[in-house]
């Protein structure tokens, strides 16, 4: 079960409830627009530190996934995956795990 905060749930397992590709391109919209440079501008395999993010930018975009996605994101999930693929990869659902129930 899921512990109730004031600003949403805490992610089960500590995956977020959304495709890990759906997730990629949410976090490659969101840094482009804070690095202000074209979506897809910086290789996603790139670590976080590389294009210039820090531990503040780190919780504000935690906070923006909370806002997002409606649970609580832990800033420290980014230093222990340090890119967007990383990140994607360890907290976004599988790609497939949101077919159609049923269609095995």
């Amino acid at each position: 079960m899921s512990e109730s905060t004031s600003s949403g749930t805490t992610a089960p397992g500590g995956m977020l409830p959304v495709s890990r590709a759906a997730l990629r391109d949410w976090m490659v919209t969101y840094i482009s627009k804070l690095l202000d440079m074209p979506p897809g501008g910086f290789p996603t395999a790139a670590s976080f530190a590389e294009y210039g993010l820090d531990s503040v930018e780190a919780v504000v975009m935690a906070g923006a996934m909370e806002e997002e996605f409606g649970v609580v994101v832990d800033p420290m999930q980014f230093f222990e995956n340090h890119s967007v693929d990383a990140f994607a990869q360890a907290y976004g659902q599988p790609d497939d795990a949101r077919a159609a129930p049923g269609a095995a």
